[in-house]
């Protein structure tokens, strides 16, 4: 009876042990190297280089110089005075290490990322030395400022909560990591529950126009479905969901696709 009742509580407890936590493809690196380069790429399909450059340094983040600059800070400089933990509560809880409001990086969409996604990011930043100089204090350009006075933004915690408590729907295990990909990339343009966003961004129902192979092709060279280019996604595809796996890309279709037909149905 012993030797039985023991099992069944080794059973019981497998059966309440937790599913690992998602990553993207390369997040079960084993060596520094591996760590720092599973960084980079998440630092490229997150958009992390494109707001602070590929060296980190910082630029002005204006989609046009007419709008007014509104410079992202030079990372590079800023990394020695936090240590990890505080990186982790500034990246995926909204929070710097002086504690004041906090705006405009994606930490709505980053704090959905993985133990081990955040720490291959943290790594892959401090590869950096500190170089380059302190750019400007951030502070949002006219067409961003508009934004915020309309209530369509709203800071870190805002936009955290709002993410947090609307996320995209669960369609179930054979999607989800599909939608642990979907959470961390694509909202940050189609919204909390990609609703899409007032006059920026659609629905993405819109997907289900779409067939799988020019999902696949759009999110892997920008080009739509007459092949050519479609606005913005198709410099975002090109210069960060170039980044993806395949495999990645695949889920991630896949996850929207039966999102699409899941609404419509």
């Amino acid at each position: 009876m012993r030797v039985w009742g023991a099992a069944i509580l080794l059973c019981l407890a497998a059966c309440h042990r937790q599913a690992p936590e998602p990553t993207f493809d390369g997040g079960d690196y084993t060596t520094a190297a591996q760590k720092i380069a599973h960084g980079k790429r998440l630092a490229d399909v997150l958009d992390c280089t494109g707001c602070h450059g590929p060296d980190l340094q910082g630029k002005d983040m204006a989609d046009k110089p007419e709008d007014g600059a509104m410079y992202s800070p030079n990372i590079t400089l800023l990394l020695p005075a936090y240590s990890d933990a505080e990186l982790d509560r500034l990246i995926r809880h909204g929070v710097p290490k002086d504690g004041r409001e906090f705006w405009y990086m994606q930490a709505e969409c980053y704090q959905f990322l993985s133990d081990r996604d955040l720490a291959a990011i943290i790594a892959f930043m401090r590869s950096f030395k500190p170089a380059g100089k302190v750019l400007p204090p951030f502070r949002f350009n006219r067409v961003e400022q508009q934004d915020v006075d309309d209530g369509e933004e709203g800071d870190a915690q805002v936009q955290i909560a709002k993410f947090r408590d609307h996320q995209p729907i669960d369609l179930g295990p054979q999607h989800a990591w599909g939608r642990y990909l979907v959470k961390t990339t694509c909202t940050g343009c189609h919204n909390n529950a990609l609703q899409g966003w007032k006059n920026f961004t659609p629905n993405l129902d819109i997907a289900g126009a779409y067939s799988r192979p020019e999902l696949i092709q759009l999110l892997t060279n920008g080009q739509g479905k007459t092949g050519k280019d479609v606005g913005r996604m198709s410099g975002i595809a090109r210069e960060h969901f170039s980044h993806l796996t395949p495999r990645e890309r695949e889920a991630i279709v896949d996850y929207i696709l039966a999102r699409a037909n899941h609404d419509q149905g």
